[in-house]
């Protein structure tokens, strides 16, 4: 019985480096937008709201361009690209879940603005139309950008911003729009239609410009997985403790029959 326990300390110790592997590798659940092409990715104006920018969309393996030029519309102006968050591997799919993630990773360059609009268009219950784009909640960030233009070329350019989905907030132009006086708090994550990157301050009316994207991606901690690992690791230290009671029982009754004899 002294072996079998000099085994199984071991053996448990073993599992247990095991489940600090796997609880570490899961340890978080990511989407990609870009290089990743999960997505539909289309070109992005602001013709649903009555404008007339124009952007044309540039896809390779590792970069996507957007050459945008904005003109002045009847609201605000506006030209980029989309991401339609209802588009799976080329097959329609539902509204995104974005609550189980919680932070976003862009990397992104451009001619000459020094800024863009990161943003995310959820259906909002009460004032979304269905099939209607202008009526979707609008949720935005605005993040630095790297005017190569204006630093000496391209060199090195892109800027890297990281930062809490907590951070988008609703445009106070959106809440005018459907006659509200203050925010409501309210964003809809869990009804995500579209991801859209576009332009932001510094851009010239009528000259056109050059958005890049090299890389975006939304993750979160997995909460759902992590709680099985628990699970898990539970059964683990279980197991141990009966296998250490009945080895050690076994211990004694065999040094009792021992001190008998």
């Amino acid at each position: 019985m002294k072996k079998v326990r000099w085994w199984g300390v071991p053996f448990f110790l073993a599992l247990l480096m095991a489940w600090g592997f796997f609880y570490i590798r899961s340890g978080e659940t990511s989407l990609e937008l870009f290089p990743e092409r999960t997505f539909e990715i289309f070109p992005l104006n602001d013709s649903a709201v009555g404008g007339y920018s124009t952007s044309e969309v540039q896809v390779t393996d590792t970069l996507l361009t957007s050459s945008v030029t904005i003109r002045l519309g009847k609201a605000f102006s506006y030209a980029g690209v989309g991401f339609n968050l209802k588009s799976m591997n080329k097959r329609p799919a539902g509204l995104l879940d974005l609550t189980k993630y919680d932070s976003i990773e862009v990397r992104v360059a451009s001619k000459r603005m020094n800024s863009m609009n990161v943003r995310i268009l959820t259906d909002d219950p009460v004032y979304s139309r269905k099939g209607d784009y202008a009526t979707l909640r609008v949720l935005e960030k605005q993040i630095p950008s790297s005017p190569y233009l204006l630093m000496g070329g391209p060199k090195e350019r892109f800027a890297v911003s990281k930062f809490a989905l907590s951070e988008f907030r609703v445009p106070e132009w959106w809440f005018s729009q459907q006659g509200l006086e203050k925010d409501d708090g309210k964003t809809y994550l869990n009804r995500a239609s579209f991801f859209e990157i576009v332009s932001g301050g510094s851009t010239l009316r009528g000259i056109p410009d050059d958005m890049e994207i090299r890389y975006a991606r939304i993750w979160g901690d997995n909460a759902e997985l992590h709680k099985i690992m628990y699970v898990v690791l539970g059964g683990i230290l279980l197991a141990f403790v009966l296998f250490f009671v009945l080895t050690s029982k076994n211990c004694r009754s065999e040094n009792a029959k021992k001190l008998d004899a």
